[in-house]
């Protein structure tokens, strides 16, 4: 019958369009507890990530910073994909498997096996008809309200079941189309890098990787059709057998009664009951392009049974590596001095695309995903400036543009598994688009404060709303020894995408250990992270 896959892989079915760049959101655990701030408020190591012309707004005092590693996960999922599939999967399946389950007594398959074995039980009472005369009067028809009862307590049970079957698939379908189109979607992180700060020369090695993957949940209108036809059909012939039975009915009290039954009426009655024996339903069109029968000659098809469904799953990701040489130096512009940075880098981008059947009973092969990558080379640059402002330069104004030189990158043609055809899901496109974002900071003795707000709107990888983010960032520094964190982001495109975050940080002599978590405030299961990062400053 219906297979569990279905839910599972309708979660994440995708109907892709185009993919583009991910959003501008480094993964560093500072920046993150930060409200996932840092064009003018990051500090070493983590600089280069934000803008490198931080580089040169260090201390005189600072001489390098290691940072090994540096570890971010967030996963978002604003429309709740998961929790409602777990109800569908947890509760509506098993319900609606139990239906069609073999050797159970009390479900719609054996209900409609009942009603068909009454059914044949009924044809030979009416047939036995046609030798009616007055001596088997009484007893033919005595037969003929029997087998009609029968019929009738048979149907009463199949119209109960119904009623059941009715209700499970109309709560199936609206819970699989209340997610239609919604998106789930998550990025991993992962980082290192070695800088050395300086006003008159600065550099940082850096190297970082993020694997983003989106996708969004797409039940299909020929799958909702399937769904839906298995009460129409029996539906149907419960009606059509209401009317046999209500006919048979008037007959035999009419015999009963020493009344005669016609030739024309005999045949009329044998044709309804044998109509019956051969019932079958009209012809669905379902997502899998076929016509199929519910119910083929009084019982479930075997098609029914077995359907071929017509929802995929459709991974696509990205994953980005970065090897970068960041070069920054302060410059006098008449009376102002202004940070320039510049991060040459190599890119290494590796496209992921997926497909597979809702009905394929297959594990997911880790080999049959890297056969869906293709990987490319591509050399990029970041540029940043900044400079300080206030008679104590304690306020620091921030600009970067990352990603400078855009290119798109195209996914395989993917095989859908589990097709007998051989069906093939065309290549999609992957942009790195350039992204630009501006920031301000208070740098105090022992706070920090910092505002960045994205000056683009940046385009999602698949299916997510696009990002344009504006984030607020707190720091308390207790001794140089303990640092308390909070931070909040919003999404300007994007309405109830607020997230909150807290971290902490610990630098004991020249060790540094940062933590961060972020959530949703309103609901945490809509987007959820974590960051961890391990450095050595000196």
């Amino acid at each position: 019958m219906i297979k569990r896959s279905l839910l599972a892989v309708t979660i994440s079915a995708l109907g892709v369009a185009s993919a583009q760049a991910t959003p501008y959101l480094p993964m560093d655990a500072r920046g993150l507890a930060m409200g996932s701030t840092g064009v003018a408020s990051a500090i070493r190591a983590h600089a280069p990530a934000y803008n490198p012309s931080l580089l040169s707004q260090a201390e005189y005092d600072d001489d390098f910073a290691l940072l090994i590693p540096s570890l971010g996960v967030v996963v978002a999922d604003e429309d709740e994909i998961y929790d409602t599939f777990v109800d569908i999967n947890d509760d509506l399946v098993p319900e609606f498997e139990a239906l069609f389950e073999d050797g159970n007594a009390t479900n719609f398959n054996q209900k409609l096996e009942n009603l068909d074995n009454a059914t044949d039980e009924l044809f030979n009472a009416v047939s036995a008809l046609k030798n009616l005369n007055n001596g088997n009067r009484y007893q033919l028809a005595s037969k003929l309200q029997e087998a009609n009862k029968d019929f009738s307590t048979k149907l009463s049970e199949l119209k109960d079941e119904l009623s059941k079957v009715n209700n499970l698939t109309s709560d199936l379908s609206d819970a699989l189309n209340s997610v239609s189109g919604d998106n789930i979607r998550g990025r991993f992180g992962a980082s290192a890098g070695l800088a050395f700060p300086g006003k008159s020369f600065a550099g940082a090695v850096t190297y970082n990787t993020e694997v983003t993957f989106s996708g969004r949940a797409i039940y299909s209108q020929g799958d909702d059709n399937l769904l839906k036809a298995y009460g129409q059909a029996a539906g149907k012939l419960i009606s059509n057998s209401q009317s046999v039975s209500g006919d048979i009915d008037t007959i035999a009290i009419s015999l009963e009664q020493g009344n005669d039954i016609s030739a024309a009426q005999l045949v009329g009655l044998v044709d309804s009951v044998e109509d019956l024996q051969n019932f079958s339903s009209d012809p669905v069109d379902t997502a899998a392009s076929q016509k199929i029968l519910i119910i083929e000659n009084g019982l479930l098809s075997d098609q029914a049974e077995d359907p071929e469904l017509g929802s995929k799953l459709e991974v696509l990701a990205a994953a980005v590596t970065e090897f970068g040489l960041s070069l920054s130096r302060e410059f006098s512009f008449g009376e102002r001095k202004v940070a320039i940075g510049l991060t040459p880098k190599l890119q290494k981008v590796t496209t992921i695309h997926y497909v597979t059947e809702a009905d394929n009973e297959e594990d997911i092969d880790r080999d049959e995903i890297e056969d869906q990558s293709e990987t490319f080379t591509h050399v990029n640059a970041d540029l940043g400036v900044s400079f300080r402002l206030g008679s104590t330069n304690k306020w620091i104004v921030g600009v970067v543009g990352k990603n400078l030189i855009g290119k798109e990158f195209e996914t395989k043609d993917a095989p859908v598994r589990g097709n007998p055809e051989g069906l093939m899901a065309p290549s999609q496109t992957i942009s790195l688009d350039p992204q630009w974002r501006a920031g301000v900071a208070f740098n105090g003795d022992w706070t920090t404060v910092a505002f960045d707000v994205d000056l683009i709107e940046n385009d999602p990888i698949a299916f997510e709303a696009p990002t344009q983010y504006a984030a607020l960032g707190a720091e308390l520094d207790v001794w140089d020894s303990v640092q308390f964190r909070m931070g909040y982001r919003t999404n300007m495109s994007l309405a109830d995408s607020d997230v909150v975050s807290i971290g902490f940080g610990l630098s004991p002599w020249v060790l540094h250990m940062d933590i961060a978590l972020l959530a949703n405030p309103n609901d945490p299961e809509k987007e959820a992270g974590a960051a961890f990062d391990l450095g050595v400053n000196f």
